[in-house]
C-alpha cells in the first residue's frame, strides 16, 4: 500500500494531515476560522474575503482555502460559483428544523444512556460549577463551551454513536445562535436546569431524565430561536487585525 490520502478520507482529516508552506497546519487554521464564526466575530452572511483573512490569520492562502471547504462541508460556511464563502445565514425555517432533529435525536440518546458512575456525575457538577463560574467572569465562550462539553458528555452514555455525530453536527450548525442565547440569558436558571439532570441521572430515573432534557432543550430553542428573530449587529473582534 502506497503512502498519501486515500479516497474514502474525509475532509477533517485532509485538513489534520496537511501543511500549509508557512508550517501551519490546516487543522490549525479550521479552528481559527471556526471559533470566530462560533463566536460571532464572523458574521451570517459575512463574505470572507480571502486575501484579508490571510493576513489577520497570518497564514497563505492554500492552507486557507482548504479550511475554507472543509467549513462550507459542515455547513458553516456556503460557497457561492464566482463570488466565494459567505458564514451560513440561518432562517428562522432552518434553525426551526434543526432543532426538531435535536429533539429527536436527544431523546434516543437520553433513551439509551447508560448510568454514569458517582465519578463520572461529580465530574459533571464540576462543569457545571465551571459555566456557572464563567458566567461570573462574563466569559460567554466558555459559558457556550462548558455547556456544549457537559451535554456531549451525557450523550457519550449512549452508545449510539452515529446519533451522537449527527447530534454533533447539528449542534455546531446552530451554535452561533446558541451562543448569542447564552450571552442574553441568565445562566444560573440553565445551570440549575443541569443540576436537576444532573441528580435524575444519579438517581437513575430515565422517565425524569427525558422530561428535564427536553423541558431544557424546549427553553434553549425558544431562546435562540427568539434571539435569531431580533438579533441586530454584535460587536466585531477582528476589525483590530
Amino acid at each position: 500500500m502506497t503512502a498519501g490520502v486515500t479516497a474514502a478520507a474525509t475532509p477533517t482529516a485532509l485538513a489534520e494531515s496537511a501543511t500549509g508552506p508557512r508550517g501551519r497546519t490546516v487543522a490549525a487554521v479550521l479552528d481559527q476560522l471556526r471559533g470566530l464564526i462560533l463566536n460571532r466575530e464572523l458574521l451570517p452572511g459575512e463574505q470572507i474575503r480571502q486575501e484579508e483573512m490571510a493576513r489577520v490569520l497570518g497564514v497563505s492562502r492554500v492552507p486557507l482555502r482548504e479550511a475554507l471547504r472543509v467549513l462550507a462541508s459542515e455547513g458553516l460556511l456556503t460557497h457561492r460559483q464566482h463570488q466565494g464563502y459567505f458564514v451560513t445565514k440561518m432562517s428562522v425555517p432552518k434553525l426551526e428544523q434543526i432543532h426538531a432533529l435535536l429533539e429527536f435525536l436527544e431523546t434516543e440518546l437520553i433513551r439509551t444512556i447508560r448510568w454514569p458512575s458517582d465519578e463520572e456525575l461529580a465530574g459533571l457538577r464540576a462543569i457545571n460549577g465551571r459555566i456557572l463560574a464563567a458566567a461570573r467572569d462574563s466569559d460567554v465562550p466558555r459559558v457556550n463551551h462548558f455547556n456544549r462539553e457537559l451535554h456531549s458528555i451525557i450523550f457519550g452514555f449512549s452508545p449510539l454513536d452515529v446519533l451522537r455525530t449527527e447530534a454533533e453536527r447539528f449542534w455546531t450548525l446552530s451554535e452561533p445562535y446558541r451562543l448569542l442565547h447564552v450571552a442574553h440569558t441568565d445562566t444560573a436558571i440553565a445551570a440549575g436546569q443541569h443540576e436537576q439532570i444532573i441528580d435524575a441521572l444519579a438517581a437513575q430515573d430515565r422517565a425524569l431524565c427525558l422530561r428535564l432534557t427536553a423541558e431544557h432543550r424546549r427553553a434553549t430553542h425558544a431562546a435562540a430561536l427568539a434571539m435569531l428573530r431580533t438579533s441586530g449587529p454584535v460587536v466585531r473582534g477582528l476589525a483590530a487585525g
